[in-house]
């Protein structure tokens, strides 16, 4: 794959009881790509609604997990292995939420010119009820005509 990609990445956060509440996410963005060691690296800057700066992620992506850092003026390190639990937090301007992640499956394609990976898991922030997210990424090579999930 071409080092220089665009990066798309849909999310769904249900949220409440009866899933009766929904938050998305929808971001596509140009980053770059290298692979070392048999793992796939991407690194992607977003912006964030309220946040003046854009956020750095670098996420690494091997056979059997999947992570993302974010520096800036939010910080994390998540980490996305199937049938395990990591504890992680989510630093803010606003102060640090301690978080519980529980991933119940990774999939990922690969192929010369795209990589999609689908991740499914649970997530509690702080002493709140765990929350069902589901997360879409797409990463391809820029100038590829479909952009489509």
């Amino acid at each position: 794959m071409k080092k220089d990609v665009i990066v798309t990445v849909s999310g769904l956060l249900y949220v409440g009881k009866g899933e009766d509440e929904q938050d998305y996410i929808d971001v596509i963005t140009p980053g770059r790509y290298y692979e070392k060691n048999d793992r796939h690296y991407i690194v992607y800057d977003e912006v964030m609604e309220g946040l003046e700066e854009p956020v750095h992620n670098l996420m690494s992506i091997a056979p059997d997990r999947v992570m993302l850092k974010k520096s800036g003026m939010i910080a994390t390190q998540m980490e996305f292995c199937p049938k395990q639990h990591t504890d992680t937090y989510y630093s803010t301007p606003f102060g640090r939420i301690d978080m519980d992640i529980y991933t119940q499956r990774i999939r990922i394609q690969e192929s010369e010119d795209e990589i999609n990976v689908d991740i499914r898991y649970h997530l509690g922030l702080g002493s709140q009820e765990k929350e069902h997210c589901f997360v879409k990424v797409k990463v391809q090579p820029q100038g590829t005509e479909e952009m489509s999930l």
